[in-house]
């Protein structure tokens, strides 16, 4: 870990975890009702540490969206499962069949898509009049 730059009463450590807390939250207000400190000095200071530290500071966040990534793949793959049982109870149920099965469609899309998978058959095939096709060889 860089050593983060410290401020007037505040520890490096400190410094850190508020650099931390801020790329989870976003929220400096949220940060500063949630530890009791002035919001500007937690603003002024995270600024501050990401500029004296922008490898660190994008080693953090590629972390931190790992993780997410991650975590919002498990809850896909859940709620996926849970709109497929969903279409399984409405077989008989045509009335609610259709959304339920565009619902499994597009977390089904969705969740292919967080893991770099293809949603869908793209090849193209172009048939050319026997003529242009005689011309291409």
């Amino acid at each position: 870990m860089a050593r983060p730059l410290q401020s007037k009463g505040m520890s490096a450590e400190m410094i850190y975890s508020l650099v931390c807390r801020w790329v989870e939250t976003g929220n400096f207000t949220r940060i500063a009702e949630e530890t009791g400190l002035v919001r500007q000095t937690i603003s002024d200071n995270v600024h501050r540490w990401i500029e004296k530290n922008p490898e660190e500071y994008k080693n953090i966040v590629d972390t931190f969206w790992a993780r997410n990534k991650q975590e919002m793949i498990f809850k896909n793959n859940n709620t996926t499962h849970k709109a497929l049982d969903k279409v399984n109870e409405l077989l008989d149920d045509t009335t609610s069949l259709k959304e339920a099965s565009m619902a499994y469609g597009i977390l089904y899309d969705k969740g292919a898509l967080m893991k770099g998978e293809a949603t869908s058959n793209s090849a193209v095939v172009i048939k050319m009049a026997d003529s242009v096709e005689e011309l291409s060889k």
